[in-house]
């Protein structure tokens, strides 16, 4: 091997375990991109107006209201807006369907939240709850042997 082709392999290995940002700003705002080296990601975008979005990827959700339940699993998605203060979150896991269903309604009832519709399917289970000034929206699906909850988040 020559020595300029271990040198480029070298520096790809290197660029390759360390984690990328970018930013790109305009005149309407900005949007900054991460990706870190345990494949996690963010996106985080700012309006000319100040509002934001914050879109993550891979990561342990930590500030998660504590009156909210949300199900243990692998984080797919976490994303906030500052619009209503909305928040959906996208977790999977392999556990049934009916563990997290009965997670759900245990923890909804004894977390104060109202259940104000229920709709069950062989496959799917929706629940929508409020509480105070706020509203939330659960799915629970089927997604090729893991279950997906999808979980949204808002002011009413």
């Amino acid at each position: 091997m020559s020595k300029n082709a271990l040198a480029a392999a070298a520096v790809l290995s290197l660029l390759c375990a360390c984690s990328h940002s970018h930013t790109v700003t305009t005149k309407d705002g900005s949007v900054s991109v991460e990706q870190g080296k345990d494949g996690s990601g963010s996106v985080h975008a700012v309006g000319k107006d100040g509002s934001s979005v914050d879109i993550n990827t891979g990561k342990k959700i930590t500030d998660y209201p504590s009156d909210v339940p949300l199900y243990e699993g692998t984080s797919v998605m976490d994303m906030k807006s500052g619009e209503k203060h909305s928040r959906v979150v996208v977790v999977q896991t392999p556990d049934s369907i009916d563990k997290i269903s009965d997670f759900y309604k245990s923890q909804l009832d004894s977390m104060g939240w109202k259940v104000d519709a229920t709709m069950n399917t062989d496959t799917t289970v929706i629940y929508k709850a409020s509480k105070d000034n706020r509203e939330m929206v659960v799915q629970i699906g089927s997604d090729g042997g893991k279950q997906s909850i999808s979980q949204t988040l808002a002011d009413k």
